[in-house]
């Protein structure tokens, strides 16, 4: 390991020869090779006369985003959660193959929980662009990875990589035993950053008035319409996944916004059958939902692969990341934005505002990581070796899903 402390005052770069280039974005992806029947339209509901299907007609094609971790699921109920930088590009890198095309981005530490270090969303976000140039990332600035005395930088430092989206939650929400905390200040300061750089904030909506403080924002000029909506839905303290709270949150949208269903736990599918049929779009993953729809602990292939067939089998088909950016309102030469701050020849310091959660972190041994590690002084320092408990979640390894009771 090299004795490279960052600190407040002092930071050297490593030098860029050490460093795997990211690719850029022109090298080709496996976007899709796994989707069942996906060259075949008559297998997803296209006429003999060459007419979709009347979803297909009515609302277009799905997309599809993937939450591969989240702050709340843990390894020791889910071996398959993927964790670090690797194991979360590993797993997005299949499912993307089954047509994922938004990676919802979350980081934890070295001892497995949630955190905001930029560090980490660095090397996870060169991971991906490494391998699936073409994926639209969606880093977090969820406010679970709590650290104290940290202030809202440490929620939105994060965005100074220049990622294609963020999400973003206007509001405050009792979740379960706690709250999850989205004061005024932060929020304007969330809504700031997103109408300086651009990002395409995706709006978490945990009850109607984020819908109406979205409304509020547009009318300051912090948010542009179109707005993409996500619905989060059935999570405990929050609002009720019903088909009539479905039916009000809709009917609160302004024309040209679109929504994406965030069931959380046993509503997880239920809300992706009704986006599907509706006209919205679907996230799952291991972040809202650690079981199948038969009640098995899933990996995250299973359950895009699960969605991917409930799609098919409605004649609704499944949107490219280049589509996906025309569905969403997002520009198509925003992806590579991110590219030049994953470069290890840029000052680590660029992206941060304060300094104080990355003292006592070193560079590490592994000369092709931007991911910095703890020394023992550190709270992040690792308590506990948790590699041995992984189990990767690839095609080679998959039961096969079982269709809903």
């Amino acid at each position: 390991m090299l004795a490279l402390v960052v600190g407040a005052s002092s930071f050297t770069a490593r030098p860029m020869s050490v460093f795997p280039k990211v690719q850029p974005s022109s090298v080709a992806m496996k976007w899709g090779e796994l989707i069942p029947g996906y060259g075949d339209k008559s297998e997803w509901g296209y006429a003999p006369d060459g007419r979709a299907s009347q979803l297909q007609r009515d609302h277009g094609k799905l997309v599809i985003t993937l939450a591969t971790t989240g702050n709340i699921n843990r390894r020791e109920r889910n071996p398959s959660l993927p964790c670090s930088p690797q194991e979360m590009a590993d797993d997005m890198h299949e499912c993307i193959k089954l047509g994922v095309s938004v990676l919802h981005v979350h980081s934890r530490n070295e001892n497995l929980l949630p955190t905001m270090r930029v560090d980490v969303f660095r090397e996870t976000c060169r991971l991906i662009k490494e391998r699936d140039p073409d994926a639209i990332i969606q880093i977090s600035t969820g406010g679970r990875a709590a650290r104290a005395g940290s202030g809202n930088e440490w929620r939105i430092d994060p965005l100074n990589l220049m990622p294609e989206m963020g999400s973003y939650t206007p509001g405050s929400v009792n979740l379960g035993p706690i709250v999850y905390q989205n004061d005024a200040k932060l929020t304007q300061e969330l809504a700031q950053k997103f109408c300086d750089t651009g990002i395409k904030p995706q709006v978490e909506v945990f009850d109607t008035n984020m819908i109406s403080n979205t409304d509020i924002l547009v009318k300051q000029g912090l948010l542009k319409r179109p707005i993409d909506f996500g619905f989060v839905m059935g999570a405990p303290g929050a609002q009720e996944c019903s088909l009539r709270q479905l039916g009000h949150l809709i009917a609160m949208l302004q024309p040209g916004d679109t929504w994406t269903s965030i069931g959380i736990g046993k509503f997880e599918m239920p809300l992706a059958y009704m986006a599907i049929a509706m006209g919205g779009h679907v996230r799952v993953g291991l972040e809202d939902n650690n079981k199948t729809p038969d009640g098995k602990i899933a990996t995250n292939y299973e359950l895009v692969k699960h969605v991917v067939e409930i799609a098919k089998a409605m004649g609704r088909e499944i949107a490219s990341p280049e589509e996906a950016r025309e569905i969403l309102s997002m520009p198509q030469d925003g992806k590579d934005r991110i590219v030049p701050n994953l470069d290890p020849a840029v000052h680590f310091s660029t992206f941060v505002n304060n300094m104080e959660p990355y003292e006592e972190l070193v560079v590490g041994s592994d000369p092709s990581s931007l991911k910095l590690e703890p020394t023992p002084s550190h709270p992040d320092f690792p308590q506990a070796d948790y590699g041995a408990n992984f189990a990767p979640a690839t095609p080679t390894n998959q039961p096969e899903l079982a269709q809903p009771a």
